[in-house]
């Protein structure tokens, strides 16, 4: 291994410059070459949600790593988290593993194998550098919420489609990569300006935060939920097919129509879904998504619409003077 003591500073600083994830795990995975050097091979397992429910997943891995499908991450996660919080490493025969604590949880490991052991103070090197990455990562994240709702805020929105089209999202897909298609569906709560004229606009924030917490609670981690503006949210997440997606958003449909909101009673919301594929922009996703939203509103309210179900009017029209809200 390289002598990189020197260098730790300027590691940091390349580390916290980073203003997107995508970013954030190309200089983690340079820095980390440079770090451990030819000789050694790595892959780097974390769990991007920030949290212990979600299984973490295959970052990324040097160009000599070996396929790392015979790596057991349950199996290694629970051996990781009886280490005591002093234990840098977990050696076993043919690896050595480092765990990737956040909030004294183990979120991730990094896997490294090569012939010698690595010595206490490159382990001090490498636990640096990989705590530094998830404090930015968390930074990251925390900068893209939205303070009433917790869900992530409109300027995420565009970002995530964008790294989702240029397949930069492929850890998210837990199984049968192949066969998953990624789908946006944009939800707007009905007759929200009624609820507001009614009740004032503290119920209506009220209203908004509890179909937030409805909508996040009914995705799966490392489904993305936004609050897209006012009332109106986007979902991106991803599905086998278009029927499968469809079923998906009606039962959060039916969630949120069967809760009890204080003060309102029943909140309904209307949803529009499309899939995500390359060569469109992401304004055209939302457009397609917002047409099928409208098809929705347009024919009663409290349903979901797919954008290939229109027929070609229903494409091209625009809202017309339907009371959307």
């Amino acid at each position: 291994m390289s002598k990189v003591s020197s260098c730790g500073y300027e590691w940091t600083i390349e580390l916290v410059s980073q203003n997107s994830e995508h970013t954030l795990d190309k200089c983690l995975a340079i820095i980390l070459s440079t770090v451990l050097g030819k000789t050694c091979s790595f892959a780097f397992f974390f769990s991007k949600s920030l949290s212990i429910q979600q299984v973490p997943c295959l970052i990324f891995t040097s160009k000599q790593m070996p396929c790392c499908e015979h790596i057991d991450v349950p199996s290694l996660l629970e051996r990781l988290n009886k280490l005591n919080h002093d234990v840098q490493v977990l050696s076993l025969a043919q690896m050595q593993v480092l765990p990737i604590r956040y909030q004294g949880l183990v979120l991730g490991f990094l896997v490294v194998t090569q012939n010698t052991l690595i010595s206490n103070s490159e382990h001090n090197v490498l636990s640096h550098i990989l705590n530094i990455y998830v404090h930015q990562l968390a930074t990251l994240q925390y900068a893209r919420i939205d303070p009433l709702t917790q869900l992530l805020n409109r300027q995420t929105f565009d970002e995530k489609v964008l790294e989702i089209v240029a397949g930069k999202e492929a850890w998210l897909v837990r199984e049968h990569c192949n066969d998953i298609c990624w789908y946006l569906a944009m939800a707007d709560i009905d007759h929200f300006k009624l609820v507001n004229d009614t009740y004032g606009h503290v119920i209506g924030d009220e209203v908004i935060l509890l179909v937030a917490q409805l909508l996040k609670s009914n995705f799966r981690i490392g489904d993305y939920v936004f609050r897209y503006g006012g009332e109106e949210f986007a979902m991106v997440f991803p599905c086998k097919n278009e029927g499968e997606a469809l079923d998906k958003l009606d039962n959060v449909r039916e969630v949120i129509a069967s809760t009890r909101f204080p003060q309102v009673n029943n909140v309904t919301i209307s949803l529009g879904v499309t899939e995500i594929n390359e060569g469109v922009q992401v304004s055209d996703y939302v457009d397609r998504a917002d047409r099928a939203l409208y098809h929705s509103k347009s024919v009663g309210r409290n349903r979901v619409t797919a954008f290939s179900s229109l027929n070609y009017v229903d494409k091209v029209q625009q809202t017309g003077d339907i009371e959307l809200f």
